[in-house]
Parts: C-alpha cells; sequence; structure tokens
C-alpha cells in the first residue's frame, strides 16, 4: 500500500541501508508499533509495496501509520536489544497484537550460591535479575548461547552440591559451562563469572574487554599461544554480542513517567530522544560544554558530546549555549531530538530558543534551573505547573545531572592536563604528536609515572625516550 503523504514517502526513501529499529506513529503521535531491521530501508518499504497482501492485523497497522522515525546501530544484536527498549518502555499496541498477545520472553540470572540463567517466559520472582522482555526468542537464545561461551553459567537444573559431585554434562564439553555440580569450579571462581556477566549486562563491557585484552597478552607473552587464541576468541564474541540494556537490577523510569512527559510538558509526541546540555567553566577558564542523549529513557552513551568553547571569552553562560547548540546542529548526521533540556532558566531558554528558530528548527525546549527544579519553557515568564518532587521532573533531574557529570569530568581532565603539561614538555623528545598519545592511553600524570615502561612504549612512545620519560619523572 503506496503512503499517503509526500513527507512520509521521502522518509522512506531516505532511510539507510542498515541495521537499526523503527517507529510507526499514528496522527495522535502515539508509538503504535516499534521493529528491528538489518536493512532499515528495505524493512520499512516492504510495509508499503502495492503488491504484498498483509493478515488484517498488520493491514490495519499499516492504514494507521502517520509518521516514521528511525534509529541507526552498528549490529544485529544492538538493534535487538533496542527493539526491546523501546517495547518495554512504550507498549506499543501491535507490538503486542501482532503476536496474539503472547507473553515476550526474558532473561533471568538467579540470586542464589550458583547463579544460573535462564530465558523464561511469565511471572518474575524476587531472587533474580531480569532484563527484556524481547520479541524474537530464537534470537534471544542465539545471543545467550553466544555470552555463554565467555561466561560459562549452568542453564541447567541440576542440583548443585559440592559435598556430591556428579558427572559433568554435555554443556561442559563445549565450555558453556564451569560444571560445579561436578566439581570443576568451586564457588568463588562460578561466582566471579556470574559477577562478570551482570556487569556486561549493565553496561561495563568495554571494562571486560580491556581485562580480557590484558590477560590475552599476559598469555602471549608467556607463549601460551592456545590460551591466548581463546581469549581472543572470547573478545570477538563480547564485541559482537554488544550494548546490552543498562542497569540492569536497578529500577529504569517507570513506563507511566516517560509517557507522562508528553502530557506534563504539552508535547505533540512523545519524546523518545531527549538531549540534554550543560556549560562547566572555572571564572571562564577552559570552558567545556557537553551534550547527552536519552533514548526511550535511558541513557545512550555512545551519542554523548563533548564541545570545548572557542567562541565565548568570559564568563558568559549563554553564549557558551548559544556556542554548543550552534556547533550541535551544523552535525547533519546526527538524529534531531524530541526534545531539548537546558540547565538553566529563562535567560539560557530563550538564548537557547534563538538558535532553533535561526536554524529553521521546530524542536520542543525546556529549561531546568537548580535552585528551585523548576520547569520553564519559552516565551513564558513562570515556570510549566510541574511540582519538582513529581516523577516527571525528577526523571529530567537525573537527566541533567548526568549532563552535568559529564561537562564537569571533561571540565576537570582539561585542567589536570593543562596543569601537567609543563612536566612533559620539559622532556626530551616528547612533543605534541607523543603528549596526544600518552592523554590517549592515561588519565593523569600519575599513572603515566607508574605505568611500567613497557606500556609507554605501547602506546607509542619509542624505548630511549620512555626510559628518559621514566628518569625525569619518577
Amino acid at each position: 500500500m503506496p503512503p499517503k503523504k509526500k513527507e512520509l514517502r521521502k522518509k522512506i526513501n531516505d532511510l539507510p541501508d542498515l541495521p537499526g529499529v523503527y517507529l510507526f506513529r499514528n496522527k495522535s503521535g502515539r508509538i503504535i508499533y516499534a521493529g528491528k531491521a538489518l536493512s532499515l530501508r528495505n524493512r520499512v518499504r516492504s510495509y508499503f509495496q502495492a503488491s504484498r497482501s498483509f493478515d488484517p492485523k498488520t493491514e490495519l497497522l499499516v492504514n494507521e501509520i502517520s509518521d516514521i522515525e528511525h534509529y541507526s546501530v552498528t549490529s544485529e544484536a544492538e538493534a535487538f536489544f533496542l527493539e526491546s527498549r523501546f517495547i518495554k518502555t512504550y507498549q506499543p499496541h501491535y507490538n503486542v497484537d501482532l503476536r496474539d498477545d503472547k507473553t515476550f520472553p526474558l532473561v533471568r540470572i538467579t540470586k542464589s550460591d550458583f547463579p544460573r540463567i535462564e530465558i523464561i517466559r511469565g511471572r518474575k520472582e524476587k531472587d533474580a535479575y531480569y532484563f527484556g522482555p524481547f520479541t524474537e526468542a530464537w534470537a534471544l537464545r542465539r545471543a545467550v548461547r553466544n555470552l555463554r561461551r565467555i561466561f560459562p553459567l549452568a542453564s541447567c537444573r541440576r542440583r548443585i552440591n559440592p559435598e556430591n559431585p556428579v558427572r559433568p554434562c554435555f554443556d561442559y564439553n563445549l565450555k558453556r559451562c564451569l560444571a560445579p555440580c561436578a566439581g570443576k569450579s568451586t564457588k568463588e571462581e562460578y561466582n566471579r563469572t556470574a559477577r562478570a556477566l551482570l556487569a556486561f549486562f549493565e553496561g561495563k563491557n568495554q571494562r571486560i574487554i580491556s581485562e580480557l585484552k590484558s590477560a590475552m597478552e599476559k598469555a602471549a607473552g608467556e607463549l601460551d599461544f592456545e590460551e591466548a587464541a581463546r581469549i581472543r576468541d572470547e573478545i570477538d564474541v563480547l564485541r559482537r554480542v554488544q550494548k546490552h540494556p543498562k542497569d540492569l537490577g536497578r529500577e529504569r523510569p517507570a513506563q507511566k513517567t516517560v509517557l507522562n512527559l508528553k502530557d506534563s510538558l504539552g508535547l505533540l509526541k512523545e519524546p523518545v530522544r531527549i538531549e540534554a546540555y550543560d556549560i562547566s567553566n572555572l571564572f571562564g577558564q577552559e570552558a567545556v560544554g557537553s551534550m547527552v542523549t536519552f533514548l526511550a529513557g535511558e541513557p545512550c552513551r555512545k551519542m554523548y558530546r563533548r564541545f570545548r568553547i572557542k567562541e565565548v571569552e568570559g564568563i558568559d553562560d549563554c553564549a557558551m549555549t548559544a556556542e554548543i547548540l550552534r556547533r550541535r546542529f551544523r552535525e547533519k548526521e546526527w538524529p534531531l531530538p524530541d526534545l531539548i533540556l537546558i540547565d538553566g532558566g529563562r535567560g539560557q531558554i530563550e538564548t537557547a530558543n534563538r538558535v532553533l528558530r535561526d536554524n529553521h528548527f521546530e524542536i520542543p525546549l525546556v529549561g531546568l534551573a537548580k535552585e528551585e527544579e523548576r520547569i520553564f519553557a519559552p516565551g513564558k515568564k513562570r515556570p510549566l505547573p510541574v511540582s519538582p518532587s513529581s516523577p516527571e521532573s525528577l526523571f529530567l533531574q537525573r537527566i541533567r545531572n548526568e549532563a552535568h557529570r559529564f561537562a564537569v569530568s571533561y571540565h576537570r581532565n582539561l585542567q589536570r592536563k593543562k596543569v601537567t603539561a609543563s612536566s612533559l614538555d620539559s622532556i626530551p623528545g616528547i612533543g605534541p604528536r607523543r603528549k596526544a598519545l600518552l592523554w590517549r592511553k592515561f588519565s593523569s600524570l600519575e599513572e603515566i609515572k607508574s605505568a611500567p615502561v613497557s606500556e609507554l612504549i605501547k602506546s607509542g612512545i619509542p624505548e630511549n625516550v620512555a626510559l628518559k620519560l621514566k628518569d625525569i619523572l619518577v
């Protein structure tokens, strides 16, 4: 069925041939369906082919589509988990209806002495961690199977009694279980693996990959090439099965809170993508700006951006806010937000609104003043009638605080580098390029001082210069 509107047809034609998630909205702006695709262009086009026939429920969905949004990602796994976040947060009507109201599968990790990883449907129990739901059970099973190659937890229902070991099952031979039931792993070793799996689900996969790299280098240094190859394969799997939902085991923003933002702020549609901005400086020195992005109610850290203030001298938060917004909207490849949140009151809001008007953008905009946590909107002298203690305001405060944290951390990093730069400038052989290599590898002068010469060499510093550096800094 061809699209009825030129705008809709253009959006479909402009979709990238990339993995991602697409959202269908109805004429009232409500999200009615979230789907994932290996090719956004091909998948969404398939809904509007005149020659294609659909079942009655899908026909109703297509007839109700009034707008389309998409979010490109880098892998099928990332699309899979992002889709589950949208479904959990917004509960689109047709995601449930098209599947005959089936219960979506979840992943459960038990809180027992020997935790198990399981795929379940239905009722949750208290003594476990959960993530999901997911719409594709087969894809979930494949993801869990790959993860158990790295984090080999049991998935069976065997009783585990270290005092009475039994014969290990086939999963042990496949290296997908540590077989604590057979005495092949101690409780401490097994729980260390369980904690690592939870850390991965909490978004700490980069730390885990870094630790695995160190273990791989150690094995290679000891000429244990078989072990080094095994760890290399684990790193490869981790990178392919990446981007799981963060904050497993913690409370996500309640679905009602995220949905209520639309009504509380008087928006035309749910703010799926929220960008928040903040400024950090010390008496105008090393001034920086931050942009953090929340997607479906959760931080999306790969979309965070930092700005070093270049055009404004002295202390002028309004002018700095205008600068970072102008620079942000020059980036045509970045998706536009559904809501912009500014750290500040009426002054910052009106400044930001002028930037939006000058760039011909009609994007909802609010400001959150720290003193009383009141929400301001452009053109209104009084704050919006939203209580600072309401769930909606607390959610916006959480986003604002994240923007502030990100800006302050960048500002402190610049200050630290400025203070310690002179120490590196005095070392023969350390010029701008090699300083950049060191700061890319190490976060402080203390880390450089304590690093072994081999680590300095790995960062790109020649051995003779690394030895001089160590002699001077120690």
